[in-house]
């Protein structure tokens, strides 16, 4: 993953985006994959326990998204909400979960955004 942004979007993001360059592309992508590589990107389990801000976790099985993280992530935050899994082969299960994923996402709207 720390490859891909580097040698992937981090030279078109530059491009597109002059004020950027690579030196905060690698610092961000330092912090983001190499800080905490035990659990989540950016994200201490510490932290995962006392977030308050409603999660809705949709489990994938992939090296970059382990079935692992995503369960303990579940276990960890007292507001964290979970999909089934698997959801994306079933068609049934597919639009179930996008539409728990809406029903999710209005339930926990802004206020501002609500108007």
């Amino acid at each position: 993953m720390y490859d891909s942004g580097h040698d992937a979007w981090g030279p078109e993001l530059i491009a597109n985006r002059p004020e950027i360059t690579m030196e905060v592309i690698d610092q961000y992508l330092h912090n983001l994959y190499r800080v905490q590589p035990d659990f989540v990107y950016c994200v201490t389990r510490d932290f995962a326990r006392q977030c308050q801000t409603p999660i809705l976790v949709m489990p994938d099985d992939t090296p970059s998204h382990s079935l692992e993280a995503a369960m303990e992530m579940v276990a960890l935050a007292p507001n964290a909400r979970v999909t089934a899994w698997p959801w994306k082969e079933d068609e049934a299960l597919k639009a179930l979960t996008i539409n728990q994923a809406r029903e999710f996402l209005k339930a926990h709207q802004p206020a501002t955004a609500a108007r």
